[in-house]
C-alpha cells in the first residue's frame, strides 16, 4: 500500500511500486486533468508538481515520487 498526499487529501492506494505516477494520479486516484501524451517525458502533458518541482509523471515511478516527500 502507498500513501500519497494529492491536492490536500492523503490517498492510499494499492499498485506496483514501479507503477508511472501517471498512471496512479489517472487510473488509481481518478483524477485525470494529468494527460498522456508522448509517454517519453518529452511533450509536459503529464506534468505535475512533486513536493513543489514539476516533474514528468509519464516516466517517474511512484515510489520515486514518495522520495522527495
Amino acid at each position: 500500500m502507498i500513501t500519497l498526499h494529492v491536492n490536500g487529501i492523503l490517498r492510499e492506494v494499492d499498485v506496483d511500486p514501479e507503477t508511472p505516477l501517471l498512471w496512479v494520479i489517472r487510473e488509481h486516484l481518478g483524477l485525470t486533468g494529468t494527460k498522456y501524451s508522448c509517454g517519453i517525458a518529452e511533450c509536459g502533458a503529464c506534468t505535475v508538481h512533486v513536493d513543489g518541482e514539476a516533474v514528468y509523471a509519464c516516466t517517474l515511478p511512484v515510489d520515486a515520487s514518495l522520495l522527495a516527500a
